[in-house]
């Protein structure tokens, strides 16, 4: 019973979703003012009681459902893995592991990201994903990366007819952000799709820059901002949970992280004011997800990590001083900026993400965490935040369990 209540409050902290209500300026000369002041306060009062009657319900089911998962099942919600590297059996394979092979089917995973080889047809990838929501005990996130221009998964498997998604930049120039993420929603959603991974909401000025370039909406903060809020919602809108990219900033960066270590070279307030405006808009718009990317920050913190495995900015930047309460997750641990780091995981959970993407070994990852609980390295609490973030987003996105 106490470990209810305490998740219960765990998920209470992390949840803030309670607003004030607004007042009409009283003028107490004018009773008709007045009276109309009383009845809208009481309507707004009303409103806002059954919306934190029903949020408490939602986190008290929540709570009760984590008091009930092993570790294990926890662990496993806090992974996104590619379905590519699952044999047909549904089990991971890693020769050599000497954890053996991992069954996604009894673990618990959280998610699964697929990639254009995986999407051979509309009918093929509607069964496909509705079969990794059948073997799934939670019903799982389903993602994809799906921009437009030159990041389109879709596109490249050419398995929907008339599907020509421009990038993020012509979107802005051409006023046509939202009736391009409105298609982008809509085609993933009736492929079973329930997650994307876009917007890039960073901010272009490094003409130099080998991975964002047109990605970006805009070189101006503002602009790329307020795009990146507009797609955010078209998606949102439509049935598909945004995550918005790549916190703090990836813009102007010299190095692509798939292949390397990235670093913002500028100083604080140059960052406040260009890289993290977009990322300030997101959060004031309630983003449900933001990736934190491999890039190094020395103006915000001195530690020799990647933003993604950093506390300074996952809990000290993003979650303390930006105020974010929703989903943290890494971009991929994969890449080359991050896949020869002997402890990248345990560094990503203490730093405060709660989804790990693309393990380069999923079995080993999840021990690794798993070892680091039960020997009193990571709390388990710790882990219990990540995993209320998690399903209570599924339930706010509609996915049902």
């Amino acid at each position: 019973m106490k470990k209810i209540f305490f998740v219960l409050w765990l998920c209470l902290l992390f949840s803030g979703c309670s607003k004030g209500a607004g007042e009409l300026p009283l003028q107490n000369t004018d009773k008709d003012v007045n009276d109309l002041n009383n009845d809208l306060n009481k309507e707004t009062t009303v409103e806002q009681t059954t919306e934190e009657t029903t949020e408490t319900t939602t986190i008290d089911e929540i709570a009760s459902q984590i008091a009930e998962m092993s570790l294990d099942e926890k662990i496993g919600q806090m992974f996104i893995i590619d379905y590519g590297d699952l044999d047909d059996s549904f089990v991971f394979r890693c020769a050599g592991d000497e954890y053996g092979d991992f069954d996604v089917k009894e673990d618990n995973v959280g998610g699964f990201i697929l990639f254009d080889e995986d999407i051979k047809g509309v009918a093929d990838t509607v069964a496909l994903t509705e079969k990794l929501k059948e073997i799934s005990k939670i019903p799982p996130f389903i993602a994809i990366d799906e921009e437009g221009g030159q990041v389109s998964r879709i596109e490249s498997s050419g398995a929907v007819a008339d599907y020509d998604i421009p990038s993020a930049r012509y979107m802005a120039n051409n006023d046509s952000v939202e009736e391009n993420y409105t298609k982008i929603a809509k085609t993933l959603s009736a492929m079973g799709f329930n997650l994307d991974f876009a917007p890039d909401a960073d901010v272009d000025t490094n003409p130099n820059n080998p991975i964002i370039g047109n990605r970006a909406f805009s070189s101006d903060a503002e602009t790329a901002g307020n795009m990146a809020v507009i797609a955010m919602n078209a998606l949102r809108s439509n049935g598909v949970i945004p995550v918005i990219k790549h916190f703090p900033g990836h813009g102007d960066t010299a190095t692509d992280s798939h292949l390397g270590t990235a670093v913002l070279p500028h100083g604080r307030e140059r960052i406040d004011n260009i890289e993290l405006v977009p990322f300030k808009k997101a959060i004031e718009n309630d983003a449900p997800m933001i990736m934190v990317g491999h890039i190094k920050t020395p103006a915000i913190s001195d530690k020799d990590l990647p933003a993604s495995l950093n506390p300074d900015i996952v809990t000290g930047l993003l979650r303390e001083e930006l105020g974010y309460d929703g989903v943290v997750i890494t971009d991929a641990m994969n890449m080359g900026a991050v896949s020869g780091r002997s402890d990248g995981i345990i560094d990503a959970v203490n730093a405060g993400v709660d989804i790990i993407l693309m393990p380069t070994d999923l079995k080993s990852a999840f021990y690794e965490i798993e070892s680091e609980v039960q020997n009193g390295n990571i709390n388990e609490k710790r882990i219990d935040e990540s995993v209320c973030r998690i399903l209570k987003l599924k339930r706010d996105m509609g996915i049902k369990y």
